[in-house]
């Protein structure tokens, strides 16, 4: 699949893999983002040059808001990039026409946000998208060779004028700061190979810290966890990007550098029983028993916004629970719970005694004799037969 904006870049791009790749079979996308008067114009053309090469253009409309906490120009990329994901089928690959000026851009955006060897390291040549691929065959090819490309083949194009509104970061840099620094340097080509270098260094420092990590390892079965004591025994400047790398490896992006030092300072300040917490885009690290957890958010606000009781009825063989665990007949009879009867499942609330085989006993106190840690003691199920709470089913 093409993303084809109709602009020089990616015109070259769909002519060069046309006319160069006749045996493939091209799917031509063009995302219509309304963000100015042109929109329609633009398309049109699209349309009308995939028709010129034999091809159909599909337009794909996104609908930008106007003021978004995340800014216009990052809403309205993520926005793109969701509408190109959407129906990639599993190993396809969505192209677009990045090139090296592209990427000395980015170099530069990482470098005044104050990113590090990851941010620096740009846009991949090839990375993961859905259930596929976004590949930039042009990521290596300079400003100057696209545009001999246009001219050599009389391409025609059109110019996307958001391109030219100096509000955005990019078109900023683009046509104040480069032209400056290219009086005097090849910045852009210099700049993207900085930005390799950096992909480079990410790349084997990851393999490093992944190595390092298998000792770090905690009692999780799945390596969600890390033993605090490992940890703070290795050089403090690796204490950060281990449990940056930590994070990513178990799928999430990492946190911002000044709340992940403060989270480590309290780990080591604060001796055997800190517990500091960190949250960031719904997910939390959390302390428990010298361990840090990973913990995603659904379990750690485990069912806030669910409901407090369920009932399951005597015909239903499993019950689904708001925060994705299936609870079968097998495991109220491993309770001790008679497995034909209907019963409720409720939740803590707080002050609940459960009737066991040996007597009444505080629910907190039963808690606490397994170590079940703070933030997963909202989501254990409990078992009530008429008015009595008869039975915990503890996670598996």
């Amino acid at each position: 699949m093409v993303a084809f904006s109709g602009g020089r870049d990616s015109t070259v791009l769909l002519h060069a893999l046309k006319t160069g790749l006749p045996g493939h079979a091209l799917q031509v996308v063009h995302v219509h983002h309304g963000l100015h008067p042109d929109a329609d114009g633009q398309s049109h053309h699209c349309r009308e040059f995939a028709q010129r090469l034999g091809l159909h253009c599909e337009e794909r409309r996104i609908d930008v808001p106007l003021a978004p906490p995340e800014g216009l120009e990052a809403s309205a990329r993520r926005l793109r990039y969701e509408a190109l994901m959407h129906g990639l089928p599993r190993d396809g690959c969505v192209l677009t026409a990045h090139h090296a000026l592209d990427q000395a851009e980015t170099f530069l955006l990482a470098a005044l946000k104050g990113s590090g060897p990851a941010g620096l390291s740009g846009m991949p040549r090839l990375r993961s998208l859905g259930a596929g691929w976004l590949g930039r065959p042009l990521l290596a090819c300079s400003n100057a060779d696209i545009a001999a490309y246009a001219v050599r083949h009389n391409l025609s194009w059109v110019e996307d004028p958001s391109n030219s509104d100096t509000r955005f970061d990019r078109n900023f840099l683009r046509r104040e700061i480069m032209p400056a620094l290219s009086t005097r340097f090849p910045a852009a080509l210099r700049l993207s190979a900085a930005a390799d270098l950096q992909g480079e260094a990410t790349r084997a420092l990851d393999l490093l810290l992944d190595r390092q990590l298998q000792d770090l390892a905690g009692t999780d079965p799945d390596s969600r966890t890390l033993d605090v004591a490992a940890l703070l025994e290795q050089p403090s400047e690796l204490h950060g990007w281990l449990l940056r790398r930590f994070v990513q490896r178990a799928g999430f992006s990492a946190p911002r550098r000044g709340p992940l030092l403060e989270f480590l300072r309290q780990l080591r300040q604060g001796g055997e029983s800190a517990q500091p917490e960190l949250h960031w885009a719904g997910i939390s690290l959390r302390c428990h028993r010298r361990q840090v957890h990973i913990v995603a958010a659904e379990t750690a606000g485990a069912q806030a916004d669910g409901p407090s009781a369920i009932d399951w009825p005597a015909t239903a063989a499993a019950l689904d629970l708001p925060d994705g665990r299936r609870l079968t007949r097998e495991e109220l009879e491993s309770a001790g719970v008679d497995p034909g009867q209907p019963v409720r499942i409720r939740f803590r609330a707080g002050g609940e005694r459960v009737n066991t085989p040996s007597g009444r006993k505080s629910l907190k106190k039963m808690m606490q004799e397994r170590d079940i840690p703070r933030w997963r003691r909202a989501r254990l199920p409990l078992v009530q037969v008429g008015e009595e709470l008869v039975a915990v089913l503890w996670d598996r």
